[in-house]
């Protein structure tokens, strides 16, 4: 049976679609307007779901906690960064989603710590999403679980056996849990995007669905995602990348772009098709056009054997296949027929017409 994700009063995750995520995550630089006209704005642009990222720097991070990432934002730690962009209360996205709920857009976000998912259980948000960074933290992976919710799980940064666990520790199966590829490397090189892993955890993870956390620069990771039989693409977003203060500005994509993204997702998903070899019925006139059958190069009279210098190779192919030019060799014709005739199994005698 195939796989899928149901979304209360949103569209499935499921094969043959690929959903668009606007990931927000703290790019409302604190605003509760800004966070709404950034959820609006996807909304126009046609994404399936926006998402944020809960989180408060003394819950995640120890006060001197290495940054791994780059910006000129002059913060010496994960600590000082995590302070400039944790200011919105919990409480405040229920506003958000409030918002997100009349625009017809899926809200949804990233918990941090055990309060987040509280808080994001107390406003009824319809899924979930654990970062890569947290799939060795058992106890938030099952306490995101326990919601009875659907799960996307970020695997950047993971073994195979990390992976493993993860689901394992979720106890979730293919109906409430979403795999995401990703590369944790912000922003992603493309020669370390390494999307064909959309295949292989199709193999290894199968049946469970795979998306794909995109943190390339630009808009074609939804063609690959897509093409490669990816579910869902999250990407990060912002109203205008030359915003202050939040790292991920600068690589995420602006609306225009994630309209974009929505397009190609749509457009990837129909050119990507089944999988079947065979032939098309879109196919079926060039098949007999472009494709050449027996024709003759002479006149030929009634009960002459036919010989090699009086059989051409000529389209259209709606007569005798070049395949079977030895076995019409020798045959006759039971009517005659002048030169340019397109051979038939009724123009030949009896026993070479069989």
């Amino acid at each position: 049976m195939t796989a899928r994700i149901a979304v209360e009063g949103h569209a499935p995750l499921q094969p043959g679609a690929c959903r668009v995520i606007a990931e927000a995550g703290a790019n409302h630089n604190n605003s509760v307007e800004r966070a709404i006209e950034m959820a609006r704005a996807a909304a126009a642009a046609g994404a399936w779901a926006i998402k944020f990222q809960l989180y408060k720097a003394d819950a995640i991070s120890v006060p001197d906690s290495p940054k791994y990432w780059d910006d000129p934002f002059g913060t010496a730690t994960q600590h000082e960064a995590f302070q400039v962009s944790d200011r919105l209360s919990y409480d405040a996205y229920g506003e958000i989603a409030a918002a997100c709920r009349e625009l017809g857009i899926a809200f949804f976000a990233t918990p941090f710590d055990l309060d987040a998912v509280a808080a994001l259980e107390a406003i009824d948000t319809p899924v979930y999403k654990i970062a890569s960074g947290d799939i060795t933290h058992r106890r938030l992976i099952e306490a995101v679980a326990a919601t009875g919710r659907p799960v996307l799980l970020a695997t950047g940064a993971s073994t195979r056996e990390e992976i493993h666990q993860a689901v394992d520790w979720s106890g979730l199966g293919p109906d409430r849990l979403c795999l995401l590829a990703c590369t944790l490397t912000y922003p992603t090189p493309d020669e370390d995007g390494h999307f064909a892993r959309i295949a292989s955890f199709r193999r290894e993870f199968d049946p469970y669905l795979i998306g794909f956390s995109d943190h390339t620069r630009g808009v074609a990771g939804a063609w690959m995602t897509t093409a490669l039989g990816g579910v869902c693409i999250e990407k990060h977003y912002t109203l205008d990348q030359r915003l202050p203060d939040i790292p991920d500005h600068a690589f995420s994509v602006e609306p225009a772009q994630l309209a974009e993204m929505v397009d190609a997702c749509e457009r990837a998903a129909v050119l990507r098709g089944e999988e079947w070899i065979g032939v098309r019925d879109s196919e079926r006139p060039a098949r007999a056009g472009a494709r050449r059958s027996l024709v003759l190069e002479r006149d030929v009279a009634a009960g002459v054997p036919l010989t090699a210098g009086d059989l051409g190779v000529k389209r259209p192919g709606t007569g005798i296949a070049p395949a079977e030019l030895e076995r019409v060799i020798g045959a006759t014709l039971r009517a005659a027929r002048p030169r340019g005739t397109v051979l038939s199994a009724d123009d030949l005698d009896g026993a070479a017409a069989g």
